[in-house]
């Protein structure tokens, strides 16, 4: 393990956890993987790797013993899984349902687009945050292919998208949705608007960002950012000069297991490949209007019924 994560580990006396988010996705299709390692309060410690697709989701469970972290590097290494900004491979073997899972393969990334600095912004100084946000990459190329019991998906030419968090629970609610596009100018887009506990107090925060003609455009709560809509489906966003507005068409999801003081006891639910419709301002002209392919997570209240 390394040294940040100890040090990470010693603030949060009541579970931590650490995480990481790789999307793929190319023609309709998406992959993500999310490896992770959590500790709960009473200092039992264990990793996995979750993955999801439009139409199912696994679990992969491993010991602490089997994690390598590298801070600097930002990689994460579980058994034979190796997860790194400049991409991942994994052979990952199990069960679902009495059923035998199977998943291979390896991507790369180029031209990866990260952020000019922490998405946090000065957040990233207060200790005890209940989660931490953090961008790896806001849009890159992808080459190679995942096989899926034996049914292979080809990212050759497609766009990927990483993030990452730590803390010790998800928030209690919020709104989170990516979503990108290529066809005319290269863009992504992120939302996320979360309950934030901070010293005895509750409060709306929102980090957001804007990719778009190889401009990076930040939205913040540390930046004066005013959620004039927030709700399940839809945000709209005012901070100075510019107006976002997001709104996710599409039911279903798949679920997910969720940190809850370090635990992954929680359930939450992911739409993978959905559409979502975004729109973007800056000094009263639209820069787009686009219904793109993106992803979505709606969460209220500690837990959601199975």
């Amino acid at each position: 393990m390394g040294r940040t994560y100890y040090a990470e580990v010693s603030m949060y006396r009541k579970g931590f956890f650490k995480g990481w988010y790789y999307k793929q996705e190319k023609g309709g299709q998406a992959v993500a993987f999310i490896p992770a390692v959590h500790l709960s309060g009473d200092g039992k410690g264990t990793a996995s790797i979750q993955v999801i697709t439009e139409d199912n989701a696994w679990n992969f469970d491993f010991p602490l013993d089997t994690v390598r972290l590298s801070d600097k590097k930002d990689t994460i290494q579980i058994e034979n899984n190796y997860f790194s900004p400049k991409g991942f491979r994994v052979n990952l073997i199990g069960k679902k349902d009495g059923k035998p899972v199977k998943i291979e393969g390896r991507i790369a990334f180029g031209n990866i687009a990260p952020l000019k600095g922490d998405i946090m912004g000065p957040f990233r100084f207060i200790p005890f945050l209940q989660c931490r946000h953090g961008v790896v990459s806001m849009s890159h190329k992808t080459k190679g292919s995942i096989q899926i019991n034996g049914d292979s998906i080809n990212f050759h030419g497609g766009r990927g998208y990483a993030e990452k968090d730590c803390g010790c629970s998800f928030p209690s609610y919020y709104f989170w949705s990516q979503c990108g596009w290529y066809d005319r100018q290269e863009c992504s887009v992120m939302v996320s608007v979360a309950d934030i506990p901070l010293a005895g107090c509750h409060f709306p925060g929102c980090i957001a960002f804007v990719y778009f003609g190889g401009k990076e455009y930040r939205l913040a709560t540390y930046l004066g950012v005013k959620i004039l809509r927030f709700g399940e489906r839809e945000v709209l966003l005012k901070q100075g000069n510019m107006l976002l507005y997001l709104r996710v068409q599409g039911h279903g999801g798949q679920k997910l297991k969720a940190p809850e003081k370090g635990s992954m006891d929680r359930l939450v639910k992911e739409n993978l490949v959905c559409k979502v419709w975004c729109r973007f301002w800056k000094n009263g002209k639209l820069l787009f209007d686009h219904v793109g392919a993106g992803s979505a997570e709606f969460i209220t209240g500690s837990s959601m019924e199975t």
